[in-house]
């Protein structure tokens, strides 16, 4: 967050309301936040999925076009007057939702997205300085997890510019927000929890679809008790405002190394994304590098799918 930037301000800005059936939701990146805002969408009658294919941003899949504005149709509280946005912050008739998760499973996540599989056009910079760590030429994920906790603890400032790595309590701001419910999102049932509130307000039938994009890795298999360590430091204040526990983590990882073919894929992948960049700027009609890209995609969950991978591609990364 900026500084001298007014809090309240800022948490305005990032939330959505569904002024229909009274809910507003604050996103946290990397907790379910996909997932959410198309369950929100659907129950407000505010999702235009048509208007995918008129934007046709390749360098995303298709799910998560539904952080775009005219997809998900939703106003930001800001969009209010002041005594309408009082009214949503205050009143009783009004839902007001956030989503949290256990802060070393987001991490992983983050990491996942926005370093490793370079899931953004702006994260070229922390890509840089959390690396790739090479063994024989071949990635180890579990070492180059390590590197970006080492990183991120030692100079957090450049990744807190990127709300997938802020702490979700400066994102979800407890202190200025009185919640009707905060969803763990990686508890049993509290996103079909949610989905059922949802139901009952909209009077319709809405589901919570796991929008699954990571390649299924849990993320015992990459952090050991000293990465563990350096997260749950740099997410202190997580642990204090939620009180998340504070789980055991193994001594020591096993190294994770791809082999040849799969780190030439990533590398593959990682231009490919680079490149549909690109065309998307000089054409968002076309959608050849859209498909390319997801060919890339499914060849790695084909590879973390495979018989005896430490991967379990069932591991949901909301």
């Amino acid at each position: 967050m900026a500084k001298g930037a007014d809090p309240l301000r800022v948490v305005a800005g990032l939330a959505l309301v569904a002024p229909r059936i009274k809910v507003m939701y604050l996103p946290t990146p990397k907790a379910a936040c996909t997932t959410i805002k198309s369950m929100l969408a659907t129950a407000e009658g505010s999702h235009h999925p048509e208007m995918a294919e008129r934007l046709a941003v390749m360098h995303v899949s298709r799910a998560q076009t539904i952080h775009h504005p005219k997809v998900h149709g939703l106003a930001h509280l800001t969009d209010l007057t002041q005594s309408e946005q009082h009214e949503v912050l205050s009143s009783p008739d009004w839902l007001r939702v956030a989503s949290i998760r256990d802060p070393i499973s987001r991490a992983y996540s983050a990491w996942e997205n926005r370093i490793f599989l370079r899931a953004h056009r702006r994260s070229t910079t922390l890509a840089e300085l959390a690396h790739d760590v090479l063994t024989d030429g071949r990635v180890d994920l579990a070492a180059s997890f390590a590197h970006f906790a080492k990183v991120l603890g030692d100079n957090a400032d450049p990744f807190m510019a990127d709300h997938h790595f802020q702490p979700q309590a400066l994102l979800v701001r407890p202190d200025l927000v009185n919640y009707s419910l905060l969803v763990r999102v990686d508890q049993p049932g509290e996103i079909d929890s949610l989905a059922q509130v949802l139901s009952e307000r909209s009077g319709k039938q809405i589901r919570a679809t796991r929008l699954n994009e990571g390649l299924g890795i849990k993320v015992e298999r990459v952090c050991d008790i000293h990465t563990a360590n350096r997260l749950m430091a740099t997410y202190q204040i997580d642990y204090e405002t939620f009180g998340f526990a504070r789980r055991a983590w193994s001594p020591v990882v096993e190294p994770m190394l791809l082999g040849d073919m799969e780190t030439r894929l990533v590398m593959q992948y990682r231009h490919l994304f680079n490149r549909a960049v690109s065309v998307s700027r000089e054409s968002q009609r076309r959608v050849g590098a859209r498909y390319g890209f997801g060919q890339m995609r499914r060849g790695l969950w084909r590879f973390v799918r495979r018989e005896n991978s430490p991967y379990d591609p069932r591991e949901v990364q909301p």
